[in-house]
């Protein structure tokens, strides 16, 4: 037995105790991976090595039997070919005729060959050669002192005219059994040798029975050892990993939940420590960040609906006003005036609706609507709009569309009439004289993986005005921005506009470009993918007053009983103008509370619901209307100046079934009452 000295013991424990659960713990993660690979690998190329010699050694067996079946075969052949001769010599004995010599001569020619060729078989085997030498001399004593001689003596008994040879005689020939003796022991020795071929076969199948069994154990016991270590290796390096991730997971679950004050702590000295105290950091860097944000967005968000319910309010009011006395009998001076005046409520509500735009990019909450719209109907409907304003400064406006561009797409009208609106706006407003050019080019059309045909639309707006610096233009995609303060002063503005449309355009999977040179002029394009659609029909837009006299019968064909509730005194009587020119007799609650008991007096269809009311806001007045008349509610839309998607949410969760924001479009009051009846 092998003693080893105290100093070798204790570095076998060492060695020992490095290759422990907890040092592999606290292994790197590469080396953990590396070490489960690495041993089980090991194993597995000893299995294979050991199944790969046995393989080699049931193939020389496989090699040996086919040899021992060929050298059975071949002497099975010679007994065959030495029975062929004897069979043809007594053939020819019997009867006399030549005929039943000619397998007898066919032999003899093949069995020189057959014997050399078994030869060479056996040639490993000196005993087998030198029985196969015996054979060889046995069938030529054979031929020489019986076969040949016992023939000579019958072609004699057939010639009896010249010899005195009879029948007698072959017989006597026979009847000493000079052949029949060598024919038996050239049979003996065929027999010995396919005996020993065949106990030789036997030995090599049982040596190969043995090999498959030990390869088949080798395999079957290395196999599962290798995968036992594997997994035993696999279930320490996951379960510290799992554990771990475990760990972070519930770490950032924390975090999900507001929860920035508990630390996450692993149980290594891995990566995932390193991994831990980052986050740790990360996380208090977070929570500082996190309350800022949140103040400020608050804050903004508070702002926005502030600002947007307060300004919408009275807007609706003057721009409803503006309706009706446009209704009355006005002169051209003052007709001039209403169109200044309305004029001026159009670039305030579009002020507030880029401001709101803005957030809702910025919360990536703003959608696109993709509807099958007419391009040059489009440009000629923008460049229309834009008439006052260029006639105001004396200059000229031209557009021009591609040959090659379709007559009809598929996008967002809307949104893209905003984006052209508003750099011809930029373009009009910086450019003193000249005139102003808007292209659209188009590139080649492609299929898309949907099977659409897409073609990419480039817009290009070109002005003669003041131009921009290089420095100026990094400021042009930043809200609240001017490239300087003189031209807020001079040309007005909120800065605004260009950072919008170039959000529009990215979500519309585009790109903007802006080229310009100071005292030049500028030019500002976008690029858009659109899908192809066949030609369809445009319904052109109505004013107020046109959609107002379109449907004065609408009460008749429609009868409905209508509640508002609203608590501004001029919004009420512009309500009951409009439902007024549309033949209802509407009643008004000053409030939420009013119209819940305005229900327990009087049934109505549909009640158009303010969100900001004093003593009850509609929200509330909602749900309590909801839980008392359940079914048999009236249908709720609401109408109100509070216009930000989570407002719009919040009546929908309350139970209101429609939405029309203030200053209120009175195409989409119609539109409820149609649908109303259609339910």
């Amino acid at each position: 037995m092998l003693l080893l000295k105290p100093s070798t013991k204790e570095k076998v424990k060492g060695i020992l105790f490095k290759f422990s659960i907890i040092h592999i713990r606290n292994l790197s993660i590469y080396k953990k991976i590396i070490l489960g690979f690495l041993i089980p690998l090991t194993l597995i190329l000893f299995v294979s090595s050991f199944v790969y010699i046995s393989i080699e050694r049931l193939q020389e067996t496989s090699r040996w039997v086919t040899h021992t079946h060929q050298v059975i075969s071949d002497i099975q052949e010679l007994k065959k070919l030495l029975l062929d001769m004897e069979t043809g010599e007594r053939g020819y004995l019997i009867t006399g005729k030549e005929s039943f010599l000619e397998p007898f001569h066919n032999s003899i020619r093949v069995w020189d060959i057959k014997l050399k060729n078994l030869k060479l078989l056996v040639s490993d085997n000196p005993s087998q050669v030198s029985l196969l030498n015996e054979v060889d001399e046995l069938q030529k004593q054979w031929l020489k002192y019986a076969a040949n001689v016992e023939i000579d003596t019958r072609r004699k008994v057939k010639q009896q005219h010249n010899n005195k040879t009879t029948m007698t005689d072959v017989i006597k020939l026979i009847e000493n059994e000079t052949g029949k003796n060598l024919i038996d022991r050239i049979r003996e020795i065929g027999e010995k040798l396919i005996l020993e071929e065949r106990s030789l076969m036997s030995i090599r199948q049982d040596e190969a029975k043995t090999a498959v069994e030990r390869t088949e154990r080798t395999l079957i016991l290395g196999t599962s050892i290798a995968i036992l270590i594997a997994v035993f290796i696999a279930f320490i390096i996951s379960s510290t990993i799992q554990k771990n991730l475990k760990s972070l997971l519930k770490g950032t679950d924390k975090i999900k939940q507001g929860n920035f004050d508990d630390d996450i702590l692993v149980d290594s000295n891995d990566e995932f420590l390193l991994l831990a105290n980052a986050f740790n950091s990360m996380t208090l860097s977070l929570k500082s960040s996190t309350e800022k944000m949140q103040l400020a967005s608050q804050a903004k968000g508070e702002f926005l609906a502030n600002m947007s319910h307060e300004i919408r309010t009275p807007l609706n009011g003057v721009l409803g006003m503006l309706t009706f006395l446009e209704d009355t009998k006005i002169n051209d001076e003052q007709s001039s005036y209403i169109n200044s005046i309305r004029s001026c409520c159009d670039g305030l509500l579009v002020v507030i609706n880029d401001i709101l735009d803005l957030s809702k990019l910025d919360a990536g909450m703003l959608s696109m609507e993709y509807i099958p719209f007419h391009l040059k109907n489009l440009i000629e409907e923008t460049c229309h709009l834009l008439d006052s304003s260029i006639s105001q400064k004396s200059l000229s406006l031209e557009y021009s569309i591609d040959n090659q561009i379709a007559q009809a797409f598929i996008g967002d009208r809307l949104r893209i009439r905003q984006i052209l609106l508003n750099l011809l706006n930029n373009a009009i407003k910086f450019t003193d004289y000249g005139a102003i050019k808007l292209s659209i080019v188009v590139s080649s059309p492609h299929i898309s993986s949907a099977g659409k045909k897409i073609s990419t639309l480039s817009f290009q707006v070109k002005d003669q005005g003041i131009g921009i610096s290089k420095d100026d233009k990094k400021k042009l995609f930043k809200p609240f921005s001017q490239v300087d303060a003189s031209i807020t002063r001079k040309f007005g503005g909120t800065g605004l506009g260009l950072i919008i449309c170039s959000q529009l355009v990215k979500q519309m999977k585009g790109q903007m470009k802006v080229k310009s040179k100071l005292g030049e002029g500028s030019i500002f394009s976008f690029s858009i993918p659109l899908e192809h659609t066949e030609l369809i029909a445009e319904n052109i837009p109505m004013t107020q007053q046109e959609i107002l006299a379109d449907e004065q019968e609408l009460a008749s064909k429609y009868p409905l009983n209508i509640l508002v509730a609203e608590d501004n005194n001029i919004n009420q009587t512009i309500a009951k103008k409009i439902f007024a020119k549309l033949g209802y007799n509407i009643d008004i609650a000053k409030n939420g509370q009013k119209a819940v008991e305005a229900l327990d007096n009087k049934s109505y269809d549909i009640i158009f619901m303010d969100m900001q009311m004093p003593v009850m806001d509609g929200v509330t007045a909602t749900e309590i209307i909801m839980n008392k008349w359940q079914s048999n509610s009236p249908r709720i839309v609401a109408m109100t100046a509070n216009v930000l998607p989570e407002d719009k949410e919040k009546c929908i969760n309350a139970g209101m079934r429609g939405f029309i924001p203030k200053p209120i479009n009175i195409a989409n009051i119609i539109d409820i009452i149609k649908h109303k009846n259609r339910n």
